[in-house]
């Protein structure tokens, strides 16, 4: 598939109930409304289907079709992830007014429960980009809290994260928060993100949280990861999703040590002056190109670690085995 652009995305749908309402696989319960969305470029692929039991909800399934094709576009052309081929690309999504507050997902089946219209916006977008990120971004597994399965929380952040930049560059319009603020985005950010980066970059990776299966440990890989793709790029954050081959933290740190080392040059975005920095087999492999009076301090304990002080917002560094 082509990058998709908003262009390209054509929602079909209806307030009026279907001529035969959809039942659900597992809970069988009937869907009278949905709302269908394709991406259309060369050919017609149908990326979301958006159920609602009710409807007064939907108008919010429409929403959620936008922002989820949203959600898709970042993902894939920042990270470089796609549905999945087995389930044809598409991701059903059922609103129901029964169950327990919360979501779930399960193959290609996203669930959001307990529904109604005094939701609050910022939960909608807080729930669909979590479970999002359990369908389109790559697991990591083994914690025993707060989650087992990390990629949704890792996808609430980045998701929310991305969307925010791109309605403050003029990409997307505010609309696309289903009715949250982007005073109330910016505050989710400060809550969520923002602490867990500023941590990675002044102290750098903690090799005991990092082998914790507890919440220590789940926050440290997010904040790895988050970290990444702040200081690398995204582009580098979803090579190292996709060539981790496995499911546990160390696989995706290896993934991402892989993924630096296929450039030959780096430029990093520094988040603080000083601030930590993640570079394969240290300085014995890398070298200062700019600024020139930047200073790298390797931390004999972590090879892989090293502590920068630099004037400017971006480093670049060159591997030592390259032109």
């Amino acid at each position: 598939m082509q990058a998709p652009h908003a262009s390209a995305f054509r929602i079909e749908g209806s307030p009026n109930p279907l001529p035969t309402p959809i039942t659900d696989p597992i809970h069988k319960a009937v869907f009278p409304y949905r709302v269908q969305g394709y991406w259309e470029g060369g050919e017609s692929v149908l990326l979301f289907e958006v159920h609602a039991q009710r409807q007064p909800l939907y108008a919010y399934a429409e929403r959620a079709c936008r922002l989820l094709f949203a959600c898709y576009r970042l993902a894939h052309t920042r990270l470089g992830l796609e549905h999945s081929l087995r389930y044809g690309r598409t991701l059903r999504v059922f609103l129901r007014t029964e169950g327990k507050p919360g979501a779930e997902q399960q193959r290609n089946l996203l669930y959001l429960y307990d529904l109604h219209e005094r939701v609050p916006p910022r939960e909608w977008v807080r729930e669909l980009t979590h479970e999002y990120g359990h369908w389109i971004i790559p697991p990591i597994n083994s914690f025993v809290e707060p989650e087992a399965w990390a990629n949704g929380d890792l996808g609430e952040r980045w998701f929310i994260l991305h969307l925010l930049e791109a309605i403050r560059r003029g990409e997307l319009e505010p609309a696309i928060l289903m009715g949250a603020s982007v005073e109330e985005i910016e505050a989710y950010l400060k809550r969520a993100y923002t602490p867990l980066v500023e941590r990675m970059a002044r102290e750098g990776l903690n090799p005991a949280r990092w082998r914790s299966r507890q919440r220590a440990g789940y926050e440290e890989y997010l904040a790895l990861a988050l970290y990444a793709d702040r200081l690398y790029g995204s582009e580098r954050l979803g090579r190292a999703m996709r060539i981790a081959g496995g499911v546990e933290p160390d696989d995706f740190l290896n993934g991402l040590r892989e993924s630096l080392l296929e450039r030959e040059t780096l430029t990093l975005n520094l988040p603080a002056n000083p601030c930590w920095v993640l570079l394969p087999k240290g300085l014995k492999a890398w070298r200062l190109v700019a600024p020139s009076d930047a200073r790298l301090t390797p931390d004999p304990k972590r090879p892989d670690w090293v502590r920068v002080q630099a004037p400017a917002r971006t480093l670049t560094v060159r591997q030592r085995n390259g032109l």
